[in-house]
C-alpha cells in the first residue's frame, strides 16, 4: 500500500509542474512579434520583460562598471590606459541604448546594441584614442553578478575585456 503523504507529495508536483508548463506556455506567446515577419522582438511589441531581459537590466544595464582587466589582440595587458574610465550601458530600450564613458572628468557618448538573446554586443564610441578597443562586436564568455568577460565575436586572438561592477 501506497502511502498517503507519498501519493500526495507526488500528486502535488505533478500539478506545480503543469502549472509551471501553462506559465511558460503563456508568456512564451506574449514575447512573440505581433507581426510573424518581424523577428527584432522590439519592446513596443512585447507586453512584458523576458527573463534574460530583466537580468540583464537589474544586473547591467545603467550600471557603473570599470575595467578590470584589457588585453589586446597581441595578448599584451593594456588595462593602464581604462584605468580612469567608467562605463555605463544606458537602456534605451532592452536591446540598445547610449553607451556612456566618463574618462579623467569628460563625459563620451557612443552607442551599444545587443541581440534578443544577449550573446553579442557591439559598441560604437568615438572621442578618445582608446575607444577603437571598443568598436568590435563582442561575445560574452562569462556572465556573473559582478563580472562580465567579453572577447571579440570574430578573430578572438588573444583579445578579452574584463568589466566589474562599482
Amino acid at each position: 500500500m501506497i502511502n498517503f503523504k507519498f501519493k500526495h507529495r507526488v500528486i502535488s508536483v505533478f500539478a506545480m509542474i503543469a502549472v509551471l508548463v501553462i506559465f511558460m506556455a503563456s508568456c512564451e506567446e506574449d514575447n512573440k512579434p505581433t507581426n510573424p515577419n518581424d523577428t527584432t522582438k522590439k519592446d513596443s511589441v512585447i507586453d512584458t520583460a523576458s527573463f534574460a531581459q530583466k537580468v540583464f537590466e537589474l544586473y547591467v544595464l545603467n550600471k557603473a562598471t570599470r575595467i578590470k582587466l584589457a588585453i589586446d589582440t597581441g595578448g599584451i595587458n593594456i588595462t593602464p590606459d581604462f584605468s580612469d574610465m567608467v562605463i555605463y550601458l544606458r537602456k534605451e530600450t532592452f536591446y540598445n541604448g547610449p553607451l556612456e564613458i566618463l574618462a579623467n572628468g569628460t563625459k563620451y557618448i557612443g552607442t551599444w546594441s545587443s541581440n534578443y538573446d544577449y550573446s553579442f554586443l557591439d559598441l560604437s564610441i568615438e572621442g578618445l584614442p582608446q575607444f577603437k578597443y571598443f568598436e568590435k562586436t563582442w561575445r560574452f564568455k562569462y556572465k556573473s553578478l559582478d563580472l562580465l568577460i567579453l572577447v571579440p565575436r570574430s578573430n578572438p586572438l588573444k583579445k578579452e575585456m574584463h568589466l566589474e561592477h562599482l
